[in-house]
């Protein structure tokens, strides 16, 4: 009996030595050195837009260091625009170029120091062709309905965003006076079982809702046509809560004089399409406990971002003229 109570005293006396020895895991950023992150797609319809931050480690002190850098716009390897001695750091800045990006073409963005080089290149996408059909059925199972052709000669990428406007004239429902004769009220299509995806990109205040993103491969050098379905149907009639006053319900009322949907096809680039699908599945894989982390697309060279490219078209189909 003494013996064990001996070794169990040995194995205590064992276990509190080596406790002491122990030493206190700190986090450690192992060198990080924070990475300018790159934000900018290419539009045919307007000049470019370059945003700028800087992405930090484990501590607040690993912020981009303040830097000067000359930037450039190359097309189809031709210097097309610059922008000299611009102020880099971590908050999130924007920078305006004044060339206007074309359809069908290669685009490079270099910036450029002594000490480092960060550069990303894109494609712009064929000017988006006019659908081969479009058709609205109204009612109760209102359906548009929208059908492109593939282009053999590219690899093309879609998006569509679909908006109805609705003008009117706005009436308070409690005294039923006229508050406006021209309201104008936007609202995003209802769209059935069709995927969406919402974003806030960095520096745009605006956010806006796509369909999922398309690639041209499911069309296999036939047509497409993609289905909008309405879960309702397109009332002329909207009602907006107001102010709730001695437990009556007090609202604005809209009856529409003219309707119509605003029907907008993007090509997006394969950059721009493999961001949004790998953004997206991101924040998706913490729903389960089986799932593989995902890396989000990145064509910068020596820092993070996306440099993407897109041309729309828009089209109008009246519901109510």
């Amino acid at each position: 009996m003494k013996s064990v109570f001996r070794i169990l005293t040995f194995f205590i006396f064992g276990l509190c030595f080596l406790s002491g020895c122990i030493k206190e895991l700190n986090p450690d950023n192992n060198g990080y050195v924070a990475k300018p992150i790159l934000w900018a797609i290419l539009n045919t319809d307007s000049a470019l837009v370059l945003e700028i931050s800087g992405n930090k480690g484990m501590d607040d002190k690993d912020f981009l260091e303040t830097t000067i850098m000359d930037m450039f716009l190359y097309e189809d390897g031709i210097l097309v625009d610059q922008l000299k001695n611009q102020v880099i750091q971590s908050d999130s800045q924007s920078y305006q170029f004044l060339y206007k990006p074309k359809a069908s073409k290669l685009y490079t963005l270099k910036l450029t120091n002594q000490a480092q080089e960060i550069q990303g290149s894109t494609y712009t996408p064929s000017t988006s062709a006019k659908p081969d059909e479009m058709i609205l059925t109204q009612g109760d199972n209102a359906q548009l309905k929208y059908t492109l052709s593939d282009d053999l000669s590219h690899v093309d990428y879609y998006q569509f965003s679909v908006e109805i406007y609705n003008f009117g004239t706005l009436t308070d429902t409690a005294t039923n006076d006229t508050l406006n004769k021209a309201y104008i009220f936007t609202r995003k299509f209802d769209k059935f079982e069709e995927p969406s995806l919402s974003f806030n990109f960095l520096g745009f205040n605006t956010i806006e809702t796509y369909t999922y993103p398309i690639s041209d491969h499911l069309f296999n050098g036939k047509k497409k046509t993609f289905l909008f379905a309405l879960q309702n149907p397109v009332s002329p009639i909207f009602y907006r809560p107001r102010v709730i006053l001695g437990k009556i319900p007090v609202s604005d009322k809209l009856v529409c004089t003219k309707q119509f949907l605003l029907v907008k096809c993007r090509k997006i680039s394969s950059d721009y399409y493999k961001f949004i699908i790998s953004a997206n599945e991101a924040p998706a894989i913490f729903g389960t406990p089986f799932y593989q982390p995902t890396n989000v697309y990145t064509n910068v060279v020596g820092g993070l971002g996306l440099l993407g490219a897109s041309t729309e078209r828009s089209d109008t189909v009246w519901i109510k003229k």
